[in-house]
C-alpha cells in the first residue's frame, strides 16, 4: 500500500524523495566527523602513552640490567606528572614481571578503559652489543577520554539531529510548495474533464511558474465553460431546427398532396394533348419536389440525431426480397436487370433504415448505369454478412472516391439534372452507417463500374424469425425508399375492436369517406376520387365526420383520413370511432406527411393501411378499388 501511494502521488514521491536526500547529505558527513574526532581523541591519548614510556626508558632499563626493583620503581616515579597515567610494568626477557608501579590511589583498571603502550628495554654489555632485555608497559586511563568522547559525540549528534530535521523541514516546505499546488491543478483537471467547470483554480495569485499555470489552467476553465454553453445552445439550436423540420415536413407536404391531385384531375379532364401535358409535367415537377424535401428532411433528421434505431433480428433474404420488389421494376424499366442473391442469414440490425441505405445504393446505381445489370450480393464473412451492391455503371475516379458522400456532389451530371437525383443520396447512405454501426466501402473501375459494400454483423439467435416492418409505406414513386419519420408526441392508445372485418358489398364505385383539416388537399382529394368514379363525402373536423355517419348521411365502404386533424383529434382515432360505432373493420388508409414508428407500427397492426405524403394519385385510386376486396 504504501508503494502504491508513492506511485499515484507526485507529492508523497517529491517529498519523500527529497527528504531521504537531505537525511543523507547531513548524516554521512556528520557520522564521519564523529568517527574522526573519536580517532583522533584515541590516538592521543596512545602518543601520550608513546611518550610516557620514553621519559623513562634509559632509567627503568640501566634498573633492569641491574635487576634491583628499587631502583625500577624510583626511575617510574616520575610517570605519577603524566595525565591519565595509571600504571607501569616492567617484564623480563622471558615475560616475566619485573616490577609493577600504579598511580598513587589507583586500582586495577580493565582492559576496555584503558590504552597500553610498550617499549622494548635494551642495554650495552661488555663487549658493546646492545641487547633486548625486556620490556616496559605503560597503560593509561581512557576513562576520561572516553567521557570526553561520548560528551562531544552527543554534541555533534545533537547538533547534526538539528540541523537535519531543519534542512528536511526547508526541504519538504520546498518540495510541497511545487507538487502541491501541481497535485491541486491535477485534481482541477480532472473534475473539469469530468465536466465540472464550477471548480475552482488554485495557485491563481502566484508570481512564478505555478502561477501562469494557473493564468492557463483558468484559461482552460473559462473555455470549457464557453464550450458547454455552445454546447447547450447548440442542442437547443438542434432541437429548435428539429422541431422545425417536423412542421415543415408535414406543411411542406400538404400543398404538395394537394397540387398532385388537381394536377392529375386536370390531366384526366384535359381537353387537349397540351393541357395533359402540362398537367404531367406539374405533376412530375411536384415529384421532383417530394424527392428534394424528402432528402433533405432526411439529412437533417440524421444530423439532429431525430432518428431512433431498434436493432433486431431480421432474415436477410426478406430484405432482399424487398429490396427486389421495389427496385426490380424500376431498373427493367431502364433496360437493366437486377439481380439479388438467395442467401439465408439472420443479421442484426434495423430493418427500415437499412432498406433505407441499401435503398440508396441501388438507385444511385439505377441512376448512374446506362446497360447492363445491377447485382445485390450477399456473402458471409466470419460473424458478419457483406452485403455488396454492384454496377456496371460509368464509375468513379480515384481522386473522387471521398467526395461522393458529400451532400450536393454528383458525377458526370454538370448540368444537375433532376434524373439523376440532387446528390443527397450517398451523404443519408453514410450518416445512416453511421447511425446502425454498417461500415460501408466502395471501390470502383472507371467506365467499368463500382461495388458498394456493407456490413452487417449476424443476429445472435440466428434462426429467428425476422420481425414485421416498423410501417407499412406504400408510396407511388418506385425509386423512393420508406422515409423515416420523425417522432412527434406520444399518442393515446386507440379503443379496442373487437369486431370482426367483413367485406361490405361494393355495386358500383367506392363510397369514400375523406378527412383533412387542409381544405386544399381535402378539396384536391375528394375532387380526384370523384372524377375517378367513386362516390365520396369529404369533412375537415372528426366529429363532423362520427355525426354523418351516425345520423345515416353516408355509409362508407373505404376511409382515407388524415393523421393530424387537430390538436386533439388524429386520424387513427378518427377510423376507430368509426368502426366502433358502425361495428365492423372499415378498410381505412391513413396519410401523413409525419408520422412515428410507433404509430404506424399501431396501425399496421390494426390492418390500416399507412402511405406517406404526397401519394401519387394512381396509387391512391389503386388502394381504393383494392382495398374493400382485401377485407
Amino acid at each position: 500500500m504504501p508503494l502504491a501511494a508513492f506511485s499515484q502521488s507526485l507529492v508523497a514521491r517529491t517529498t519523500a524523495s527529497a527528504a531521504l536526500l537531505a537525511s543523507m547529505l547531513i548524516a554521512v558527513p556528520m557520522v564521519i566527523l564523529i568517527q574522526a574526532d573519536v580517532r583522533a581523541t584515541r590516538t592521543e591519548l596512545a602518543i601520550r602513552a608513546e611518550l610516557a614510556t620514553k621519559i623513562v626508558l634509559d632509567d627503568v632499563a640501566n634498573a633492569l640490567w641491574d635487576l634491583d626493583p628499587e631502583e625500577a620503581q624510583a626511575a617510574l616515579a616520575p610517570l605519577r606528572s603524566v595525565d591519565a597515567f595509571a600504571e607501569a610494568a616492567v617484564l623480563g626477557s622471558q615475560g616475566e614481571r619485573f616490577t609493577l608501579y600504579r598511580r598513587p590511589g589507583g586500582g586495577l583498571l580493565p582492559e576496555a578503559a584503558s590504552t597500553t603502550a610498550s617499549s622494548a628495554l635494551t642495554h650495552m654489555d661488555r663487549l658493546g652489543n646492545r641487547r633486548e632485555i625486556g620490556t616496559l608497559l605503560v597503560r593509561m586511563d581512557a576513562t576520561p577520554t572516553n567521557a570526553t568522547i561520548r560528551h562531544d559525540v552527543a554534541l555533534l549528534s545533537g547538533i547534526g539531529v538539528g540541523i537535519l530535521l531543519l534542512v528536511v523541514l526547508g526541504v519538504v516546505w520546498a518540495a510541497r510548495g511545487v507538487t502541491a499546488p501541481i497535485a491541486a491543478m491535477t485534481r482541477t483537471m480532472t473534475d473539469l474533464a469530468a465536466g465540472d467547470v464550477t471548480v475552482a483554480v488554485p495557485g491563481r495569485h502566484r508570481g512564478d511558474e505555478i502561477g501562469r499555470m494557473a493564468t492557463a489552467l483558468r484559461i482552460f476553465r473559462q473555455n470549457a465553460i464557453d464550450l458547454r454553453q455552445a454546447k447547450e445552445r447548440a442542442e437547443q439550436a438542434v432541437a429548435s431546427k428539429a422541431k422545425f423540420m417536423a412542421a415543415a415536413s408535414h406543411d411542406l407536404r400538404q400543398p404538395a398532396q394537394s397540387l398532385l391531385m388537381l394536377a392529375a384531375l386536370l390531366r384526366t379532364m384535359a381537353k387537349t394533348p397540351d393541357v395533359a401535358d402540362t398537367a404531367q409535367k406539374i405533376e412530375q415537377v411536384v415529384m421532383n419536389l417530394k424527392q428534394l424535401l424528402d432528402e433533405l428532411l432526411e439529412v437533417s433528421r440524421l444530423d439532429a440525431g431525430g432518428v431512433t434505431v431498434t436493432v433486431g433480428p431480421h432474415e436477410i433474404s426478406d430484405l432482399f426480397q424487398a429490396l427486389d420488389s421495389q427496385f426490380g421494376p424500376v431498373a427493367r424499366g431502364k433496360g437493366l436487370t437486377l439481380t439479388v442473391s438467395p442467401l439465408r442469414a439472420s443479421v442484426a440490425t434495423d430493418r427500415v433504415l437499412l432498406l433505407r441505405l441499401l435503398g440508396n445504393l441501388i438507385d444511385n446505381a439505377i441512376r448512374y448505369t446506362a446497360t447492363g445489370s445491377i447485382q445485390v450480393v450477399g456473402m458471409a464473412v466470419g460473424s458478419h454478412i457483406l452485403v455488396e451492391v454492384r454496377d456496371t455503371g460509368i464509375g468513379i475516379p480515384d481522386d473522387r472516391l471521398d467526395a461522393i458522400w458529400e451532400e450536393f456532389h454528383q458525377l458526370g451530371n454538370p448540368e444537375r439534372n433532376r434524373d439523376n437525383g440532387i446528390g443527397l443520396g450517398l451523404s443519408i447512405v453514410k450518416r445512416l452507417a453511421g447511425i446502425l454501426g454498417h461500415p460501408v466501402k466502395v471501390r470502383s473501375v472507371l467506365g467499368k463500374g463500382s461495388v458498394f459494400s456493407v456490413t452487417v454483423p449476424v443476429a445472435a439467435a440466428v434462426g429467428q424469425p425476422p420481425e414485421p416492418p416498423t410501417a407499412a409505406w406504400v408510396d407511388s414513386a418506385p425509386a423512393q425508399t420508406p422515409s423515416i419519420a420523425l417522432p412527434p408526441a406520444p399518442l393515446p392508445p386507440a379503443p379496442p375492436v373487437t369486431v370482426p372485418p367483413v367485406t361490405p358489398a361494393i355495386p358500383e364505385g367506392v363510397a369514400v369517406l375523406v378527412i383533412d383539416d387542409d381544405p386544399f388537399v381535402l378539396n384536391g382529394l375528394s375532387l380526384f376520387l370523384a372524377n375517378e368514379g367513386h362516390r365520396v363525402h369529404s369533412v375537415s373536423v372528426a366529429d363532423h365526420g362520427v355525426r354523418d355517419v351516425q345520423d345515416g348521411v353516408f355509409k362508407p365502404d373505404v376511409i382515407v383520413a388524415d393523421y393530424h386533424l387537430s390538436a386533439t383529434d388524429t386520424g387513427l382515432d378518427f377510423i376507430n370511432r368509426l368502426w366502433m360505432l358502425l361495428g365492423i373493420r372499415i378498410p381505412a388508409v391513413l396519410i401523413s406527411g409525419r408520422l412515428d414508428s410507433a404509430v404506424a407500427q399501431q396501425a399496421r397492426e390494426q390492418g390500416i393501411t399507412v402511405v406517406p405524403k404526397p401519394i401519387m394519385p394512381e396509387r391512391l385510386s389503386r388502394l381504393v378499388k383494392e382495398l374493400p376486396h382485401a377485407h
